[in-house]
């Protein structure tokens, strides 16, 4: 039981009589004959567990091909069985038969089957085991006697130290017989203790802190002693386990953030009127900040403004988020009217009409000194070119009535009646 032998067969293909050739010619060693259960037909394959299986297809009809590995015995084997026990599905085979559909038909020729002893030991890495990670490293050791060892982890020597957990594989290799393998899985007992190193939260808010799971005992800075720390409260909590590896200690910062203050100052109310015109400005926000939300929908730092009305800027934090405002004015409305014009072409008062700042003209009309309606303007149309019924009016005097209203919210109407001479 437990021995080691090599087992070895030698097979050629029969020449006659085959049209391809296979890879599963294996061997089953038993303690009794495998026999056909009574409920299987028996041109049906019987499938067997073969611990002896052929690497290549067995394709030459020339040269004895062997089939050899290593075999570690369960104890009372007394037969070997060599044959095809995979079904046709499952089987590896090659053909050359030049009739489409046609069956693999295979022969072969066995000869000189062996069951040496191979004077080795099998190799044998243990059970599975639960170590603490001060016993790393491990020992992981192969039995004597054979030409190469081959680990999971690429090394080549006969013992190796692992470090890590995780599942180790041997392969040990005996001259052109074959090879036997054992594997192990190696899990530590203690988790490895690991806290985030900063935690923040809002004001009011409560911090939730997961230590590792596994740990028999937690012990916080503060008292507590579950696995999960909650507080409303900043500062380096610190926390020790144990168990019966070790004892681990890890802390974490808990830091409660707030909504900044006073953080945007767009500055005092402004206007856009300069030297009696309304010119466009830029609104900056004073500081850098994380976004920008304009009301008039920019999202830079800066924005470019043209026309009356508050603007406000806010910014979002982590909890929450600070503004500021700025009302921009514009010039005071202004309106006023020459008292003559001279419409001979030279580009100087050649039409009549209004000069105003942040006015809205509605209408005017113009009369002569008979109180007949010369002129009716209406915006944008409310310049008097000095022409009634596309002729040039006689020079005189002509009355005025205008019909406005300020650039504000009110929305309120506004009438006024004036003179005004024609000079030709």
């Amino acid at each position: 039981m437990d021995s080691v032998y090599c087992v070895e067969y030698y097979l050629v293909l029969a020449e006659f009589g085959s049209n391809g050739a296979i890879m599963n010619v294996d061997a089953y060693l038993s303690d009794t004959i495998p026999a056909y259960p009574p409920w299987l037909p028996p041109e049906l394959l019987l499938e067997l567990p073969a611990q002896i299986r052929s690497k290549q297809i067995l394709k030459d009809s020339i040269n004895w091909m062997k089939v050899s590995d290593l075999y570690k015995a369960r104890g009372g084997e007394r037969y070997i069985t060599i044959g095809n026990f995979m079904s046709r599905e499952r089987t590896t085979k090659e053909s050359w038969s030049q009739m489409p559909n046609h069956s693999t038909i295979v022969h072969y020729f066995l000869d000189d089957v062996s069951v040496a002893p191979a004077g080795v030991k099998a190799p044998t890495l243990g059970a599975d085991t639960i170590l603490c990670r001060n016993e790393m490293p491990y020992r992981l050791n192969a039995p004597d006697g054979y030409d190469s060892y081959l680990w999971s982890t690429g090394q080549t020597s006969q013992n190796i130290d692992v470090y890590n957990q995780g599942k180790y594989t041997l392969t040990c290799s005996l001259g052109d017989c074959g090879s036997l393998s054992d594997e192990i899985v190696i899990t530590f007992d203690t988790p490895l203790l690991s806290l985030a190193n900063e935690k923040t939260i809002c004001r009011g808010d409560t911090a939730t802190i997961s230590a590792t799971p596994g740990f028999a005992q937690y012990r916080w800075s503060n008292g507590d002693t579950t696995q999960i720390l909650r507080t409303t409260l900043g500062g380096t909590y610190y926390l020790v386990t144990t168990d019966r590896c070790s004892t681990q200690l890890d802390s974490v910062k808990v830091m409660v953030d707030t909504i900044p203050t006073g953080i945007i100052k767009l500055g005092n109310d402004t206007t856009l009127c300069h030297n009696g015109k309304d010119y466009p400005i830029l609104l900056s926000a004073n500081t850098e900040l994380p976004n920008y939300f304009w009301s008039n929908g920019d999202t830079t730092m800066q924005t470019k403004v043209d026309s009356r009305g508050i603007y406000k800027l806010r910014s979002n934090f982590s909890c929450g988020e600070v503004s500021d405002e700025i009302f921009v004015d514009v010039c005071p409305p202004v309106i006023d009217f020459p008292n003559a014009f001279t419409p001979n072409g030279d580009g100087l008062n050649d039409t009549f009409g209004p000069v105003q700042t942040n006015m809205f003209i509605q209408s005017l009309l113009i009369y002569n000194r008979w109180g007949k309606l010369v002129f009716e303007g209406i915006t944008p149309g409310y310049q008097w070119d000095g022409n009634y019924l596309s002729k040039p009016a006689p020079s005189g005097l002509y009355a005025y009535r205008i019909l406005y209203s300020p650039y504000d919210a009110s929305g309120k109407l506004f009438t006024q009646n004036g003179c005004v001479v024609l000079i030709r």
